[in-house]
């Protein structure tokens, strides 16, 4: 394995506090981990950037007078044709079943049975992929999507069916267990934390302690890791947690999730 001590030397140092949060530039620490880093390394790159391609491929797609999102491996906008055998694998087959789904049906498939498609197929690529840390991050993501899933249906007296991301191993405690931790706290000892967090009145905080618990999560998963392409992701994967709250004001944010508790779904299409 690679050591990175030079590379992770010359990266900035990344808070959660708001004073630090001006170093997370998503594109320029993107740009200088790919000019370092290995080939096969920089496969991991890709991995652990999903999420930003994934907002723009359903930009590109639904809503082209949405912002595209800087850091992303697939630099789309509002003109781009999509180079097919450039994309991920996931992103391959979700655009077979859209057109496919254009094809049979005269119209697109609706945004959120999309993104959820999307997100399916991109959490099943992550978590078996080859690297440790990109494996583990997204299991736990796609883990604290389903359990805040479940936990909003269920305070709305609906099923959560339909808003879990593929999952057979949570599946059945999500939907039927009618235990306040959903009856998994012996098997994973953070929902406890997460559950309290999900309690919080002022969304706002709630969005804030959840990404800090994310943060928290990647040091976990990096515990031991200095200077080795894990740590390296790591410091990528801060930085797009960073970036998402250097462009959101108060107002837009209070909006956003109080759509969010409203609909029980993430807003894609804005």
């Amino acid at each position: 394995m690679k050591n990175y001590y030079h590379l992770m030397s010359s990266l900035p140092e990344l808070s959660f506090k708001s004073e630090a949060q001006k170093n997370a530039d998503v594109l320029q620490i993107r740009d200088a981990i790919l000019g370092e880093i290995t080939r096969g390394d920089a496969v991991y790159v890709r991995e652990t950037l999903s999420s930003i391609d994934n907002y723009n491929l359903l930009t590109l797609l639904y809503n082209k007078k949405r912002t595209i999102k800087r850091g992303g491996m697939f630099e789309f906008d509002s003109t781009s044709k999509l180079e097919e055998t450039a994309l991920s694998r996931y992103m391959r087959q979700f655009l077979g079943y859209f057109e496919e789904y254009e094809q049979e049906h005269g119209q697109k498939p609706d945004p959120f049975a999309a993104e959820q498609r999307l997100n399916e197929l991109c959490y099943a690529e992550m978590e078996s992929s080859k690297n440790r840390f990109v494996s583990k991050w997204h299991k736990i993501e796609r883990e604290i999507k389903n359990i805040q899933a479940a936990y909003l249906s269920r305070k709305a007296n609906v099923s959560a069916e339909k808003h879990l991301i593929a999952d057979e191993e949570l599946r059945d405690s999500l939907l039927r267990s009618q235990a306040q931790d959903f009856g998994l706290s012996k098997e994973r000892d953070y929902v406890s934390e997460l559950l309290r967090i999900f309690e919080l009145g002022d969304l706002l905080e709630r969005e804030r302690k959840l990404d800090l618990f994310r943060w928290n999560i990647i040091d976990e998963i990096n515990t031991f890791e200095y200077f080795t392409v894990n740590a390296v992701l790591g410091v990528l994967q801060k930085a797009c947690i960073l970036d998402r709250w250097l462009s959101l004001d108060r107002d837009k944010g209070e909006q956003r999730f109080k759509e969010m508790v409203r609909g029980l779904k993430t807003v894609v299409i804005q």
